[in-house]
């Protein structure tokens, strides 16, 4: 399946024009994500470069689950990351995963939503301090509070538009839970969140 121009930052390794698309369907507050895209990110997409060059392309698609209230809000700075350098979408989604339990229900339970947005932003900029500023993200995701609720329009922030895309697409493709893995636009039952980097081989190896 094809990528938005804006969304580069989500083809995380190889290009457009590669023979192969390995997809990978993550939410950020899930450990089994979180699994996932360790295993692939550190081990699979070095291997799969070194041995493949060019012949997979692979790309990373939110699948917010709403169970947990902080993944839109996790999500949603992950795209405002990516509208300030795209190539910083990864590092900065390799950062959400390592700290991934900062997000979980028990720890923002008490937190405001302009609260997680502040860390959030914080950990933006401390991950890509070159190119990424908490102010810039903040921007982003800001919502003007008003002082009546006549007053509110319920417009969303600067990220709302990118983060419809990925709702609909996953409603669009039918994809209910995360992780899921498809390749070649195909579901792919098999892989599971505990490969090790031998079955990511044995898998790949055979593709080819």
């Amino acid at each position: 399946m094809s990528l938005p121009p804006q969304f580069s930052g989500h083809r995380i390794s190889g290009n457009a024009d590669a023979k192969h698309t390995l997809e990978l369907y993550l939410d950020y507050v899930c450990p089994f994500s979180a699994k996932i895209w360790k295993q692939v990110y550190e081990h699979v997409l070095p291997w799969l470069e070194k041995t493949h060059p060019g012949q997979v392309q692979v790309i990373f698609r939110n699948q917010i689950q709403p169970w947990h209230p902080s993944s839109t809000l996790v999500a949603e700075a992950a795209l405002a990351v990516e509208q300030i350098d795209p190539s910083q979408f990864a590092p900065y989604s390799n950062a959400l995963f390592i700290n991934q339990k900062s997000y979980f229900d028990e720890a923002v339970v008490d937190k405001t939503r302009t609260d997680q947005y502040k860390s959030l932003s914080a950990l933006a900029a401390t991950t890509s301090p070159s190119s990424v500023k908490e102010s810039q993200v903040l921007a982003l995701l800001h919502i003007a509070p008003v002082a009546t609720a006549t007053e509110a329009t319920n417009h969303g922030n600067k990220i709302t538009n990118d983060l419809k895309y990925f709702i609909k697409l996953g409603r669009q493709t039918g994809i209910h839970v995360s992780p899921t893995v498809l390749w070649d636009g195909i579901v792919e039952n098999s892989i599971s969140s505990g490969w090790t980097l031998d079955q990511w081989k044995e898998f790949l190896g055979s593709k080819f």
